[in-house]
């Protein structure tokens, strides 16, 4: 892989900026990097923070890779995000992504995935796998409990994208900043919580997290099994992600297949 992420550590936050131009894909290599870098500062006891941010100024991603979508590659690229989002869940790091561009798909997984978002006044906020003849495996347990259930809806099934000020009313974004703050704007939200005791800070954080049962590591791996068992041999998801590759409009049935009972 040519471009991986970087990181700097300073007074205990540790950035981890994705760097994979033009739109920071998430794939394979992405993903062992983020988590290779995990392992580096969570081993540090001064380190107590994480800040995830995109490269360049078209945003923080544009979502997983849909080469890694094909049938033959789903299974891997499934296994790595659950390993991703499991790590997130069980951190003992406050974990916040600040965000700005687009932020569409498994981009938007990995945001929700996060304590905290701050989000600059440019973003494009978008669960848009529908469009491909797909579901959001890991945004169906986040958005319903961060959201409600039916606006969660309304996002996932018409793919349609929300902006800064929609996220913060909907309670998604901790704070809205212009794009030139950003950084720093998520280094001082971080500051107010890290000023509080160390270890209580992680105890009640793990804590929260627990409650949080949507966002569990068995409920994600059973999550991303559907989507492999639902979708890696159906039509639509073949022809959704051919014609996004090939660069055309996909050509959809126009009728709902007869449900197997």
């Amino acid at each position: 892989m040519d471009f991986l992420p970087k990181v700097r550590t300073e007074d205990g936050i540790a950035f981890i900026e994705i760097n994979n131009p033009p739109l920071n894909i998430i794939d394979n290599g992405v993903i062992t990097a983020i988590l290779s870098i995990l392992d580096e500062v969570e081993s540090d006891p001064s380190c107590r923070a994480l800040v995830l941010s995109g490269a360049g100024e078209k945003g923080f991603s544009a979502g997983a890779s849909v080469e890694e979508h094909r049938p033959e590659q789903a299974p891997d690229m499934i296994k790595q995000m659950v390993r991703l989002f499991e790590r997130l869940h069980n951190t003992p790091l406050v974990t916040l992504a600040a965000i700005h561009g687009v932020c569409f798909g498994g981009g938007a997984e990995l945001a929700l995935a996060c304590d905290f978002i701050v989000a600059s006044e440019d973003v494009k906020f978008s669960i848009p796998e529908i469009t491909l003849g797909c579901y959001p495996p890991f945004a169906m347990l986040q958005l319903p409990t961060q959201i409600g259930n039916r606006r969660a809806k309304e996002m996932i099934l018409s793919g349609k994208g929300i902006n800064a000020e929609i996220m913060s009313s909907f309670g998604l974004a901790n704070l809205i900043v212009q794009r030139n703050e950003l950084i720093e704007a998520a280094t001082g939200f971080l500051q107010k919580i890290l000023i509080n005791p160390p270890d209580i800070v992680s105890l009640t954080l793990k804590r929260m997290r627990m409650l949080e049962s949507s966002n569990s590591f068995s409920d994600n791996q059973q999550m991303g099994q559907l989507f492999l068992e639902d979708l890696m041999s159906h039509p639509d998801y073949i022809e959704g992600i051919t014609s996004f590759l090939d660069k055309r409009k996909p050509a959809w049935g126009n009728m709902r297949m007869k449900e197997k009972r």
